[in-house]
């Protein structure tokens, strides 16, 4: 368990290095995910509720509309009854739960009740007397027969009998069923139903929710929805235990993209500033003639001492290098510090140094001057120049146009990597070269039966009919020297015979490789 906190702690610690953040910078990240699944959640979730409550005073006002159809139709049954038929509304009015009762009336009096039976009450005992002239709705804050509790009333009037039907809702028990005490949370804690100016329940009294209202379409009733807290709360928490990682996850990687990008642009700095402060040196591979088997050459390949980073690898720094037009500036670097490193080295006489170039490097313009100063300042030392082009950009016809002047000059000229990048056969056929160095990757299929294995002794075979000198690079076993050796290559270069040294270990190698 300890090592394993050591491990978290550890990289950490790396991570924290790698963005060069501080910790109160790394809090300030990390909160942003944090924040905005807060105030994202906080937005979706007022939206939810009150499309929840509109939905639901929605819902209830069709209930409530269904119920005023049905009163409707109770009244016109009720109409129909003679004055002494008040037994037969009592017993068409049973199970019916959100119904108070039927009143009958004339233009005298009210005379029968569904609850009671035959009645004679006052007309103005319910409402105003001129209220019942015409059919209408109306909310009560109470009817005679429940002293205090509101309803909603709906009067039919036939205008030619001056007869007339009151049907009288259960105004709480409807305000009750509105909020849904079935559903948990519940998406309102108090309703109000609005007509006419005025209110059921009579006195409203809301909480601390937002309150929603909602118009029914034919504009009469009004209804009023306080939101409930608990049911906002309850899917605010959803949708922030749904956006956070989310978030979380999109930030860190739009970071990361950005880092990268970033890292990118930085980088390509940090290579312009090693150039200038000379971080960049070099490192030599020994090439081994299978002739006699000693080193007539070296490859100068470039490495990177980073002053923050430590060393790093050319496979990250090089294609950034290309893409940032440093690539030129970064070779003619290497030929300076080549003739540096080999000013006073003693090789036997035509030592080749192969040195890697990019083929953009062909079109500058002073191109023709820089190859003639290598050639000739390492000449004084009895070496010659291997210019390896890398086949990652294609050749076009005047960058051969070009390799072949340098050619004229002198320069020994080779393609690396061959069968891995955008030369052709009919550009070899077209642009006369001097050596062809065949990619590991083929050196690798040596010994093993594979779809690729026999496009090496293909390779050979046409480099001895186009006249090529012919080097293999990544040679690490007994077997695969001894392969291309009986097949005539007549160089090889791998770890086989030497790993890339620097200058005073390739110094000492190659007095013992006299010696043997």
């Amino acid at each position: 368990m300890l090592t394993r906190l050591n491990f978290i702690q550890k990289s950490m610690r790396q991570l924290l290095t790698t963005f060069s953040l501080t910790f109160k910078q790394w809090g300030l990240l990390l909160s942003l995910p944090i924040l905005l699944s807060l105030g994202i959640s906080y937005a979706i979730t007022g939206y939810v509720v009150h499309d929840k409550a509109r939905e639901v005073g929605n819902f209830n006002l069709e209930r409530l509309d269904e119920l005023l159809l049905q009163s409707d139709s109770i009244s016109e049954f009720a109409m129909t009854l003679k004055e002494g038929d008040c037994g037969k509304l009592r017993e068409y009015m049973r199970f019916r739960p959100y119904y108070r009762g039927v009143l009958l009336f004339n233009d005298k009096t009210f005379y029968c009740s569904s609850m009671t039976g035959n009645i004679e009450l006052p007309l103005n005992s319910l409402l105003p007397e001129y209220q019942l002239k015409d059919s209408a709705r109306y909310i009560v804050p109470e009817t005679p027969a429940r002293l205090g509790v509101p309803a909603i009333i709906v009067i039919s009037k036939d205008a030619q009998t001056h007869r007339g039907a009151i049907v009288v809702l259960e105004g709480q028990y409807l305000i009750d069923s509105f909020i849904q005490p079935e559903v948990s949370p519940r998406p309102v804690d108090t309703v109000v139903l609005g007509l006419h100016g005025a209110t059921l329940p009579s006195e409203t009294h809301f909480g601390e929710g937002e309150v929603v209202s909602v118009l029914a379409d034919d504009k009469e009733f009004l209804i009023l929805l306080e939101m409930s807290n608990a049911f906002f709360w309850h899917f605010f928490w959803i949708y922030f235990g749904i956006l956070l990682p989310i978030l979380f996850i999109f930030l860190l990687l739009s970071g990361l993209l950005l880092w990268r990008k970033k890292s990118r642009h930085s980088l390509a700095d940090d290579i312009r500033s090693g150039i200038e402060n000379e971080e960049f040196f070099l490192v030599y591979q020994p090439v081994i003639s299978t002739g006699d088997g000693k080193a007539k050459g070296v490859e100068a390949l470039v490495r990177w001492q980073h002053p923050q980073m430590g060393l790093v690898r050319p496979d990250l720094f090089i294609p950034i290098a290309e893409d940032s037009q440093l690539i030129v500036p970064l070779t003619n670097y290497i030929f300076e510090r080549a003739l540096v490193d080999f000013a006073d080295m003693e090789v036997e006489a035509g030592f080749r140094i192969g040195f890697n170039v990019a083929p953009e490097h062909f079109i500058q313009s002073d191109i023709e001057a820089k190859f003639i100063h290598l050639r000739d300042s390492l000449a004084r030392i009895g070496v010659k120049p291997l210019v390896e082009i890398t086949e990652r950009q294609l050749l076009t016809t005047d960058i051969c146009q070009r390799i072949e002047g340098l050619r004229q000059l002198g320069v020994l000229v080779a393609i690396d990597d061959f069968g891995t990048g955008q030369t052709t056969l009919s550009l070899l056929q077209t642009m006369p070269l001097d050596y062809l160095k065949i990619d590991k990757c083929f050196i690798d299929t040596i010994g093993h039966e594979s779809v690729t294995s026999h496009v090496l002794d293909t390779i050979i075979e046409l480099s001895h009919k186009m006249n090529y000198v012919v080097v293999a690079e990544g040679v690490e076993t007994q077997e695969q020297a001894d392969y291309l050796t009986h097949r005539q290559v007549h160089f090889l270069q791998g770890y086989l015979f030497a790993k890339p040294m620097k200058l005073e270990d390739l110094k000492l190698w190659l007095v013992k490789d006299r010696l043997n």
